[in-house]
């Protein structure tokens, strides 16, 4: 049979690391579109416009889907941690009664 273990810390490290990766993927996406801003003077031309609103569809819009999914992640991390709060703190209690009656 298998064990789940569930460590507080680390869902909250775990949720923690998902903001982060969102953060860095939010500033990834303004840097194309900042990146992008730029290109589109030298694009002056039909197919260059075609180009420039094409990335949109095809590299902003996934990479916007992604920064969704990953703050769903981090905010379930934190709603499990919220939801087992109380069994983290009876194990402690437990814990301390155990390490005080010794």
């Amino acid at each position: 049979m298998s064990e789940i273990l569930i460590d507080e810390e680390e869902l909250q490290k775990a949720h923690n690391d998902f903001m982060e990766l969102a953060a860095k993927a939010k500033s990834l996406l303004k840097d194309i579109e900042q990146l992008n801003e730029e290109i589109k003077t030298g694009f002056d031309t039909p197919a260059g416009k075609i180009f420039y609103n094409s990335y949109k569809d095809c590299l902003c819009e996934p990479l916007n889907q992604q920064i969704i999914v990953i703050e769903h992640i981090a905010e379930n991390l934190l709603t499990a941690k919220s939801m087992y709060q109380s069994v983290f703190d009876e194990y402690r209690d437990l814990v301390n009664t155990i390490n005080s009656s010794d």
